[in-house]
């Protein structure tokens, strides 16, 4: 007579500041063969690199984001990790997109190598790390369970498409600029001015009333430790990436934490 023991491991956590992030960071660096993420909302960069991370050490990593929040938000790491040559697809075929108030892929929850379930209301975002009260479950050994969400994450990505490559604009064309307003958009051309503010933020300007590209002092810090030359800007042509907006204090902008935002040709 054999009896089989199944080991079921549940780890629950919570935020603002719970370690939820940690828990996932960890679980995400012990990936093996894929990750599969079905998630309403990213626009956490620790999370975003780590995903970077382990596909560039051969693990398959696949993203879905509900569609409508990739392009109105606007540190959504879609495009970076599209450009880091991570699959990623845009859920906008939702069975309730009928009526007056649509519905939305609001799910949040990664597999990991068909073992690990990481699942709860915490979106993958700084605010819920830092803001919001949020719940979150790591759960291994649900083989059953872990199963079914599987099959709901194949359902989702067979249904999903992916997403139209940003269109590359002049950033002295303001009257183009401004018929992409609200689009995520690539930008291309020799800055006018650039600058280093004393909080430490990125400002690069193409004209006197022109289009603005700002990036923070999170993302310039990385490009330091990069050691990139910014000095490179007074000479060269840069290509950036972001989603277009015009403040209605500062006109038309790219506001970004994201160093790989910005390319110099």
């Amino acid at each position: 007579m054999f009896l089989l023991i199944i080991s079921i491991s549940i780890q629950a956590f919570f935020s603002p500041a719970g370690g939820a992030r940690t828990a996932i960071l960890k679980e995400l660096s012990k990936a093996k063969e894929q990750i599969d993420v079905a998630m309403y909302i990213l626009t956490d960069r620790e999370l975003s690199n780590a995903l970077v991370t382990a596909q560039e050490r051969g693990v398959i990593v696949r993203v879905i984001f509900d569609g409508n929040q990739s392009r109105d938000i606007t540190y959504s790491k879609h495009c970076f990790l599209d450009r880091k040559g991570i699959d990623v697809k845009l859920d906008e075929s939702h069975t309730a997109k009928k009526g007056k108030y649509p519905g939305v892929m609001h799910h949040k929850f990664a597999i990991i190598d068909s073992e690990v379930l990481i699942t709860g209301s915490y979106n993958w975002t700084h605010s819920a790390e830092i803001k919001n009260e949020e719940n979150l479950l790591i759960i291994k050994g649900a083989k059953e369970i872990i199963k079914d969400y599987k099959k709901e994450f194949n359902k989702l990505w067979t249904r999903s498409s992916r997403f139209a490559k940003p269109i590359r604009l002049d950033p002295y064309n303001t009257r183009l600029l401004k018929k992409h307003i609200g689009e995520w958009v690539e930008i291309v051309g020799k800055p006018s001015n650039w600058n280093i503010s004393r909080s430490g933020h990125l400002f690069i300007d193409f004209g006197k009333d022109g289009f603005t590209f700002l990036l923070w002092k999170e993302g310039v810090n990385e490009l330091k430790k990069n050691n990139l030359d910014f000095s490179r800007l007074d000479s060269e042509v840069v290509k950036l990436t972001g989603k277009l907006i015009d403040h209605e204090k500062y006109g038309l902008e790219i506001v970004t934490d994201n160093p790989d935002a910005i390319q110099l040709k």
